[in-house]
């Protein structure tokens, strides 16, 4: 079986500098955009989008095993640097992959 796969999720929030009463479309999130979409270009993103409950928020997960990196991604992002959004790194162990068919209890031939 092929070893889990460590990643890093990022947990968005509204920030400081969210303008109350405005819906996510509203917001000047172009270049938080841009940026997930160079990430995932670059093959460092595996996964982003929005809660599409009333708290809002979202998450990205990032392809990197190495927390410095991870950390430097998250930072990086105009959104959280504006303070439009805050932003909570988490390591995530990767163990059920639909994409791959990775799972502890596949049997091995």
């Amino acid at each position: 079986m092929p070893k889990p796969r460590p990643v890093y999720w990022i947990d968005y929030q509204r920030g400081p500098a969210w303008p109350e009463g405005q819906p996510p479309p509203a917001q000047a999130l172009h270049d938080h955009q841009i940026y997930l979409e160079r990430l995932m270009a670059d093959g460092k993103l595996l996964m982003a989008g929005l809660f599409r409950d009333e708290a809002g928020g979202g998450i990205a997960v990032l392809d990197s095993s190495d927390e410095a990196m991870a950390r430097r991604m998250m930072n990086d992002d105009p959104a959280v640097q504006s303070g439009l959004l805050t932003a909570t790194l988490r390591p995530w162990q990767m163990v059920f992959n639909p994409a791959s068919g990775t799972s502890p209890f596949a049997e091995t031939g």
